[in-house]
């Protein structure tokens, strides 16, 4: 069966209020008023029929934003999870396992340590999530239960500024 993928636009919301949308995942192009606003930016994709890994990644991100006299790009980043996997992108499970991850901010070519960062796992493909501790080194410890297939995260940063992004993966890595 081919991979099947469903994309949900991005909706860009503006002190809660709808404002604009794009069919692009992870991209788009808004006008937006001059006055100072709080912003949040929300985008999803889904696929089936594939490997069953990142059936579902979701993505938003806070700001806010003023009057400039030019294009500026949007104070947001990405959290990256870098477990170290085998060849079938797969962990083992029944026992602790450590996950590096970092924010990276647009148009930076080096993660940073963002000011607050949480991280949440899910072994029922994101049903119940637990939070994981994250140490200081930006490594979250997570704890693969005996039994579980896969891994699903979430993690919340904010940056120096206020700025927050939230990515969800369901179905993250395999356990084996």
């Amino acid at each position: 069966m081919p991979a099947r993928l469903r994309i949900v636009p991005g909706v860009l919301y503006r002190d809660g209020k709808e404002i604009g949308r794009t069919s692009r995942p992870g991209q788009g192009r808004f006008t937006v008023p001059a006055e100072p606003g709080a912003y949040r930016l929300t985008t999803e994709a889904s696929r089936s029929g594939a490997a069953g890994l990142s059936s579902r990644v979701s993505s938003a991100w806070t700001f806010g934003s003023r009057h400039t006299d030019g294009p500026e790009r949007l104070p947001v980043g990405v959290i990256r999870f870098t477990p170290d996997l085998d060849a079938d992108n797969a962990a083992p499970a029944g026992r602790p396992y450590l996950v590096p991850l970092a924010y990276w901010p647009q148009g930076s070519s080096t993660g940073e340590a963002p000011k607050q960062l949480t991280v949440e796992v899910s072994y029922d493909g994101g049903v119940v999530w637990t939070f994981a501790p994250v140490l200081a080194n930006g490594v979250a410890l997570l704890h693969h239960p005996t039994g579980a297939s896969a891994v699903s995260l979430r993690a919340k940063a904010a940056d120096r500024y206020g700025n927050t992004a939230e990515q969800t993966i369901i179905n993250a890595y395999n356990l084996k």
